[in-house]
Formats: structure tokens, sequence, C-alpha cells
């Protein structure tokens, strides 16, 4: 998500949003210093729209702004959406790299991944 954010150089809150299909997407809240604001999620875009809307100066980024534009813009009027929405491993590394001189580490045993919502198998199973 923080490569998706670091693609709109502006200073406004950036709100990466990718597409996981069936009206879900996947949500990160970035500050102008590409800060995570909220905790990433992964919900309907009608919830995720519900939580933006206590955000102002928002610029919407990646192909979950693409495909929901026009539900975002009656909700978030004032919303601006980038024109660039391409993830880059080559700006993941500059980002892995900053994080490295700043000492920002964590050694490969201690990263899990982090599952922002469960499988549609287990979703169809609750049912």
């Amino acid at each position: 998500m923080e490569t998706l954010a670091r693609i709109d150089e502006s200073s406004k809150t950036k709100v990466a949003l990718i597409d996981a299909r069936n009206n879900q997407v996947y949500c990160g809240i970035f500050d102008e210093n590409y800060q995570l604001k909220q905790e990433m999620m992964a919900d309907d875009i009608v919830k995720i729209i519900g939580i933006l809307k206590k955000y102002d100066n928002l610029s919407c980024l990646g192909d979950g702004a693409i495909l929901h534009h026009d539900l975002i813009l009656q909700n978030l009027p004032q919303a601006e959406f980038s024109e660039q929405n391409l993830q880059s491993a080559s700006l993941g590394g500059k980002i892995a790299y900053q994080k490295y001189l700043k000492n920002d580490l964590q050694s490969a045993d201690t990263i899990l991944p982090l599952y922002l919502r469960k499988s549609q198998a287990e979703r169809m199973k609750e049912k």
C-alpha cells in the first residue's frame, strides 16, 4: 500500500485502494508524509467510503479508485484522483532503502503475513 501511496507527491491525504473483487477493496490511508493514518483494512467499498468521510483533502489512487470512481465522487465530491495508479518494484526498493538508512529494520524471522480479510471460502462457510 505504501508504494501505491508514494506515487502521489501532493500534500493531500492519500487513499490507496486496491480492488479485491465483489465490491471489496483493500484500503490504506496515508498522510502527506506517507505515514499510515489508520490501520489498513479490507471491506466493502461503501463501508470504506463511510470511513473516508472523516478525512479532508483526499487523493485516491489505485485500481480500486478507478473501478469505484463514480461511487466515490457521489459520496465524496471533493475527492481527487491520481492519474498514476501503478505500483513499481523500483519504488518498493527505494522505500526499503530509505527504511534501511533510518535503521527501520526487521528480521526475516519476525515478518508475518497480514491477512486483511478472511478467504472467500471462510466467509461463505460463515453464511
